[in-house]
């Protein structure tokens, strides 16, 4: 099993803790979109790092045109030497109508054109002509020549994916998935890596050609009961949304939705954390001491899932959801010791 690790922060700490977690043995680095631009952090990792892929994981591909990622994925992959991966998701829609002012109609149809659109930008570096013409997106006009030219043909495209409907869409035109933290062993495998074959035989390809990475929240302490608050958190903020119910529903835990929501509408926080029982955590998060956390992802090592499809690589994450900044670097600090290599 690989192992990646999400950084995050001050701009000024992004090359330090990449260049730590490359250190460690680590396998990859990914920038996620949240308060900062994810292709802005991938470069600062890429910078102070030689060894590790560097990843966006991930960037929002709706508020920004194919194009403007094509090229973003160009310079990260100059700067890194050809060790970069293209992660992409659509967030929700209240986040881009609301947030970013940009279009979520019909999100896996315009994400698989998103893909082919990069893919027909990048193209043009190398002397052909676009000729991409979709639905929502069109690239008809190459690129101007980069001073150096790019290291590879292309990039690795890898899609988020929760629901069916993504992961079918990956299956079919992406070179990977990287799955949503609020998972388990059987959702990938009753859910996700079906339609990850899926849509592979839609394609024309096979299941194993589609990398998954999975994304895994990790809270490691030597007071358990810390661990499990700091999950517990992240969890019921995350089972808010109604576009993880089929996630939840399939661990019968769909039913809390409804009390989240409304603790959270409250802003009765600690409501929020107490509404998740341990249960819930132990099935969607590593929580518990070093030891207990090793022993725990374990359980993603080797899982059977359809059509060839396997973890490849488990994204470590630590809960951010209302937690005081010297946890939070306390816990990347004791995910690396206890995951390095």
């Amino acid at each position: 099993m690989r192992y990646g690790m999400v950084v995050g922060g001050p701009l000024q700490a992004i090359g330090p803790f990449a260049q730590a977690i490359e250190q460690h043995g680590f396998d990859s680095v990914w920038a996620t979109e949240t308060s900062s631009n994810p292709f802005l952090q991938a470069a600062l990792a890429a910078q102070t790092t030689s060894r590790v892929r560097v990843g966006t994981g991930i960037a929002l591909a709706f508020p920004r045109s194919p194009g403007l990622a094509a090229m973003a994925a160009a310079d990260i992959d100059e700067l890194s030497g050809g060790r970069f991966a293209l992660g992409l998701g659509t967030q929700v829609k209240r986040v881009n109508e609301q947030r970013f002012s940009t279009a979520f109609d019909d999100p896996a149809r315009r994400m698989k054109e998103y893909a082919l659109a990069v893919r027909a930008f990048y193209s043009g570096y190398f002397g052909e002509e676009p000729a991409f013409q979709g639905h929502h997106y069109a690239i008809t006009m190459a690129p101007w020549p980069r001073v150096v030219p790019p290291v590879r043909r292309s990039v690795p495209i890898l899609f988020a994916a929760v629901g069916p409907g993504m992961a079918r869409a990956a299956g079919e035109v992406a070179d990977g998935v990287i799955g949503h933290p609020l998972t388990s062993p059987r959702y990938l495998a009753e859910v996700v890596a079906p339609a990850i074959a899926s849509g592979a035989k839609r394609g024309g390809r096979t299941p194993a050609d589609i990398e998954l990475v999975q994304g895994v929240l990790v809270a490691v302490a030597e007071d358990r009961e810390v661990a499990r608050r700091e999950v517990s958190q992240q969890l019921g903020f995350y089972a808010t949304t109604r576009a993880y119910q089929q996630v939840l529903a399939l661990h019968g835990f769909d039913g809390l939705m409804g009390d989240l929501r409304r603790a959270y509408a409250d802003r009765d926080y600690q409501r929020l954390a107490d509404l998740v029982p341990e249960e819930m955590a132990d099935t969607y998060a590593l929580w518990g001491t070093s030891d207990e956390v090793r022993e725990k992802a374990a359980r993603f090592d080797g899982v059977p899932l359809a059509g060839g499809v396997v973890v490849s690589e488990l994204l470590l994450g630590g809960p951010w959801y209302r937690v005081r900044p010297e946890r939070l670097l306390e816990n990347h600090l004791a995910i690396l010791e206890t995951f390095g290599r």
